[in-house]
């Protein structure tokens, strides 16, 4: 008869990677870990441009006003504006040679950015209605590439205007009688 023993089961793991040996060149592991930001870009909190202005008697006096606003955006940024009326318009357009409904006036954006820098245009309201034939250089909407540019960002700074203004109308033409009025859009957008 034979001598039966017990028979023992040995398990080991095994591990797949890099193996070092003592004495040996060490390996070495890089693990790339990246992230990206995308553009955020919007009017700061409570500083949005707003408000309404009554130029008054405008083929009499010279008018101006200003409608600060902050953008809140984390890099570079476009801002947009676009115009109701090509100007300021009369509810109903005179059809008799000599006389006009319509009452230019010009539109001056003002941006500031980080480290001082700033980007301002000026352009006429006629300019800014869709479809003009020579369109402003920050006519709306604000895109990625469309738009009065800042750069490298504008976050909650103070200093942003538009401004609007226009001389006594002296012509051509003779303005009717009644109330004028146009309203603007200003839009932002991130940009590249």
């Amino acid at each position: 008869m034979g001598l039966l023993l017990p028979s023992f089961a040995i398990a080991q793991s095994t591990i797949a990677g890099p193996t070092a040996y003592v004495g040996g060149t060490p390996v070495m592991l890089t693990l790339p870990v990246t992230a990206s930001v995308g553009g955020r870009c919007g009017f700061a909190v409570n500083n949005a441009p707003s408000g309404s202005f009554d130029a008054g008697l405008i083929d009499q006096a010279a008018w101006s006003n200003q409608f600060p606003f902050v953008l809140n955006c984390n890099g570079a940024a476009r801002v947009a504006v676009t115009s109701a009326n090509g100007g300021l318009r009369t509810a109903a357009l005179p059809s008799e040679p000599g006389y006009t409904g319509l009452a230019p006036y010009t539109v001056q954006l003002g941006l500031v950015g980080a480290g001082g820098t700033s980007a301002t245009g000026q352009c006429e309201a006629s300019s800014l209605i869709a479809g003009a034939s020579a369109p402003c250089s920050f006519i709306g909407p604000a895109t990625q590439n469309q738009g009065l540019r800042i750069t490298p960002s504008s976050q909650n700074l103070t200093g942003a205007y538009l401004q609007v203004s226009a001389p006594a109308y002296s012509g051509p033409g003779v303005l009717v009688q009644g109330a004028y009025s146009d309203t603007l859009t200003v839009t932002v957008s991130a940009a590249i």
